[in-house]
């Protein structure tokens, strides 16, 4: 049941980490009635929860991208097309991990979304969804966290040893998001070969993969709230991190990670406040033995020839994209913002020298470590309490009909004014009535005229 809840994590991912959107996480629209004096389908019954909070975290161990920035990007707007940064021809993830909340969702099962996603693919921005995904929802609650190892698929792109997935998704009754962990995905993975089938076009001096993986690699999205100073209230943090220690490419480059990165985007519903913070990775890089320099937010990119000067290998890190707006909306109005990041940009044969029009950025790019997160909350923080529903005394009118008493349920929505109940039964009984009377009457012959 919660591997069918599952949503197409991979095409979001893949879709969110080439800008940071600054909408709320997509969910099911709310359904609306034909006629526009129906009453709603449902309305809440009780105490409801007073926190509004949106925030959602996406990580990925790899995503290797053929042909980037080589298709234009489709949208139903007019003109939008080209103000869109282009798409790859085929993109194909893996290690994927997602956390989303979203207190106004219209489905229960939508507030809280975790997932860790095996891999995931896309043809010019268009993706299927993906099997073998580990997913926990809320509402209800999940004390206990889902682990388990996700399928391996059979690519010539990647090569995968073991793949490993948590997710923990939490609500509490009273306070919603209120609540610590409140939404956690991770994946994690020993050892990876990518692009170990490369085309006979592309030659490298070594026979191996272009790059490989041979420690442990790991992924965290995690989305919470967080004390705002000064304050009772809470502010929503997303938080995306990556962990790991080398990196290996063809042609005897090994690249150490220093320090991994960490991306935070902090929403407290002012501008003033709320920040996205970035941990850059710093790393170092070697050839066969011999330091070619580090990799750090200072010097942010590489290229190291692989073929006298016609194979290049184009190193970049960092690559960080951030947005900030208000917001005014049904629900809450406050303040978003939200950032990708990648650790490690490896670009086969860049195309930026050759000055012709309308190429892709590179024949190939695989990304290590990509990175996106989104938090939105409303002004003056996230409220951390429970509503109680109004008591209000409707005045007796003369020769109206007694009031129900108190603790009787309530009657559901209809569109006669609650009159439609007791016709209804009203007229099952006198038909079940007629049946048994014309039963019980004596059966008289057909008349032969």
């Amino acid at each position: 049941m919660r591997r069918s809840l599952s949503v197409p994590l991979a095409g979001l991912l893949l879709a969110l980490v080439a800008a940071p959107a600054l909408a709320q996480p997509p969910t099911t629209p709310v359904p609306g009635p034909r006629d526009p004096n129906q009453p709603p389908a449902s309305a809440p019954n009780g105490p409801q929860p007073l926190a509004h909070a949106v925030g959602d975290a996406g990580t990925g161990l790899s995503v290797v991208r053929l042909g980037p920035q080589g298709v234009p990007t489709n949208t139903i707007l007019p003109g939008l097309s080209e103000q869109l940064p282009k798409q790859s021809v085929t993109e194909f993830g893996l290690g994927l991990a997602s956390a989303q909340v979203n207190t106004e969702a219209f489905l229960s099962t939508e507030r809280v979304v975790t997932q860790a996603n095996p891999f995931g693919f896309a043809v010019a921005g268009r993706s299927p969804q993906s099997p073998g995904t580990l997913v926990q929802t809320a509402i209800p609650d999940n004390p206990q966290p889902t682990n388990g190892g996700l399928p391996i698929p059979e690519t010539p792109l990647a090569k995968l040893k073991l793949l490993n997935g948590s997710v923990h998704a939490r609500w509490d009754e009273k306070v919603g998001p209120c609540v610590s962990p409140l939404a956690t995905a991770k994946t994690s993975l020993a050892g990876l070969e990518v692009l170990s089938a490369l085309p006979a076009e592309v030659p490298l001096p070594v026979k191996t993969s272009l790059i490989s993986i041979p420690d442990t690699f790991e992924a965290s999205s995690v989305v919470k709230l967080v004390d705002l100073p000064g304050s009772k209230n809470k502010a929503v943090e997303s938080t995306s991190t990556m962990r790991a220690v080398s990196v290996e490419l063809a042609g005897g480059i090994k690249i150490d990670v220093a320090t991994p990165p960490t991306l935070t985007a902090t929403a407290t519903g002012d501008e003033a406040t709320s920040k996205i913070t970035y941990t850059a990775p710093v790393l170092k890089v070697s050839q066969n033995g011999k330091d070619l320099g580090t990799l750090d937010a200072a010097h942010p990119t590489l290229d190291i020839p692989l073929l006298l000067d016609l194979v290049v290998v184009k190193l970049q890190i960092a690559g960080l994209n951030e947005k900030k707006a208000a917001f005014t909306g049904t629900g809450f109005s406050g303040f978003q913002l939200g950032a990708t990041a990648r650790m490690l940009d490896v670009q086969v044969l860049p195309t930026d020298k050759l000055k012709l029009p309308n190429l892709p950025t590179a024949l190939a790019q695989i990304s290590l470590g990509e990175q996106i997160v989104r938090a939105a909350a409303p002004q003056g923080g996230v409220i951390c309490g429970t509503s109680q529903p109004p008591q209000t005394t409707v005045p007796q009118q003369p020769g109206a009909p007694a009031a129900p008493p108190k603790g009787a349920p309530p009657l559901a929505y209809t569109n006669a004014a609650y009159q439609s109940i007791p016709l209804f039964w009203t007229g099952t009984a006198l038909l079940l009535a007629g049946v048994v009377i014309f039963a019980a009457l004596p059966a008289r012959g057909r008349s032969r005229g």
